[in-house]
């Protein structure tokens, strides 16, 4: 039982963080294919991680936290 409150709560988390994504970059009006221009980052990787898709990629999320000058927390929990 334990097992799966732990892979519910990484799948709030995932959520969360993809809320958050996207509520920045809307809060700075910031266009999605700009930003996808600006940082580097594939618009399938970007769509991906505002929508809470696919296997979070670390690397582009260090850089979108680095363009909204923001810093990025990780840590893991048993």
């Amino acid at each position: 039982m334990k097992h799966r409150k732990t892979i519910k709560t990484l799948i709030e988390d995932c959520h969360s963080l993809a809320v958050q994504l996207h509520a920045l970059r809307i809060s700075k009006q910031l266009s999605f294919e700009q930003v996808c221009h600006e940082t580097g980052i594939p618009p399938y990787v970007l769509d991906n991680m505002e929508l809470g898709r696919g296997t979070l990629n670390l690397g582009s999320l260090y850089v979108l936290a680095k363009y909204y000058g923001r810093k990025v927390r990780i840590s893991l929990v048993e």
